[in-house]
């Protein structure tokens, strides 16, 4: 956290040191981070700022080197939707936004007079870009994706009655997320046999876990759409318990302190992300090339971060301007673009949600291992 004030900070100084932008001259990129709060750990300054310094030294875009800008969220709606409208005031072309679509969603409302794209770097609800169609982008895929995809590997596993933990404190994320996996869970063949309510931020979950063993459905695993630490929390005091249910999630689970609040409970746990880095993958090039710079990749979010930035330069440089419209006529009409968690993003005829593939993730001698790809075969409309 210190190393993140550090870059928000040197930022900051930077971007009073350049002045107001012309958007004539050069490309400038809003970032309405989540700097700190309870939403950081899915956001990631750092990354969108290596990759930035990359293209800077490769001579820019379009000839004109990227100006940067980061604003603190807090991890909060209101000052999100406050912070995007200083980033439209200091000329912003292009605004990255935070990770949770209850933030995103103002900032994109007030960029829209101006044409101006509004992308997430971390946030995977769908309903962003539903609710802002004209300039409204995810860069991760959509949780109906994320949610379907682990349906069908639970089911591949032979799962067939789940509970969902359902929590309505972290945007559409951890509500909506597990009726999406409910749908797909459902039309494979398996049976929704109860929900759970819960509040992120718990010091254990022993009422939810004891509601669970209760049911008298017996449930033979969980999904929970749910952050860290809590989705560590959750899994240890499975394990605790003596429960051993398993437990299925998506990228809330990512996150290199998982294992660690977890302990012993993280063998129960799956989850779908964006990508893994692999030797030879070009998200483990990023990283190694971005430590060397004195950046610290803390978790995937770190890649996506880069990736925005590359959804950026790829469109500037289709569209050859720096006009914040014409960038975002030509987000849509991406198609195969080469990314950085992965081998290919498309945008063109998605309706801001990107086509893109998935990773499976389980812990194994206490390591978080990749143990499979995967497109899911259907997706529920968001």
């Amino acid at each position: 956290m210190r190393q993140r004030n550090i870059v928000f900070a040197a930022l900051s100084m930077a971007a009073m040191w350049c002045g107001p932008a012309n958007a004539e001259d050069q490309l400038v990129i809003g970032y309405a981070a989540a700097v700190t709060g309870a939403l950081a750990p899915y956001d990631s300054p750092d990354g969108v700022t290596c990759r930035v310094e990359q293209i800077n030294e490769q001579g820019g875009i379009l000839g004109k080197p990227v100006k940067l800008i980061i604003r603190d969220t807090k991890s909060d709606a209101v000052t999100a939707s406050n912070v995007g409208q200083e980033l439209i005031d200091a000329g912003a072309n292009v605004i990255l936004g935070p990770p949770t679509d209850d933030g995103l969603i103002p900032i994109a409302q007030l960029a829209l007079p101006k044409g101006i794209p509004v992308l997430s770097v971390g946030a995977t609800q769908p309903a962003f870009p539903v609710a802002s169609p004209e300039n409204g982008y995810l860069v991760p895929f959509g949780d109906n994706a994320s949610a379907a995809s682990a349906a069908e590997v639970a089911y591949a596993a032979g799962h067939r009655k789940v509970v969902l933990m359902i929590a309505n404190d972290v945007g559409a994320y951890s509500s909506v997320t597990p009726e999406y996996f409910g749908k797909a869970f459902e039309r494979l063949g398996g049976k929704i046999v109860g929900r759970v309510n819960y509040h992120h931020g718990l010091a254990d979950y022993n009422a939810q876990v004891a509601e669970i063993t209760a049911n008298p459905e017996k449930p033979d695993m969980i999904f929970a759409a749910i952050l860290v630490p809590d989705a560590g929390v959750l899994v240890r005091t499975i394990k605790t318990t003596g429960a051993n249910i398993p437990v299925y999630g998506t990228d809330g689970f990512d996150d290199p302190s998982f294992v660690s609040v977890a302990g012993p409970g993280a063998s129960l746990a799956t989850f779908v992300t964006h990508g893994y880095p692999s030797d030879g993958s070009a998200l483990k090039a990023y990283y190694d090339d971005c430590t060397k710079r004195g950046h610290k990749p803390a978790n995937i979010f770190f890649g996506l971060g880069g990736e925005a930035v590359e959804v950026v330069k790829a469109a500037v440089e289709s569209a050859k301007s720096f006009d914040p419209p014409a960038i975002n006529s030509a987000i849509k009409e991406i198609k195969d673009l080469k990314g950085i968690t992965t081998g290919s993003i498309t945008y063109k005829d998605r309706g801001g949600v990107p086509l893109k593939e998935l990773t499976v993730m389980q812990v194994k001698d206490g390591k978080v291992t990749p143990v499979q790809k995967i497109i899911p075969k259907w997706v529920p409309s968001p």
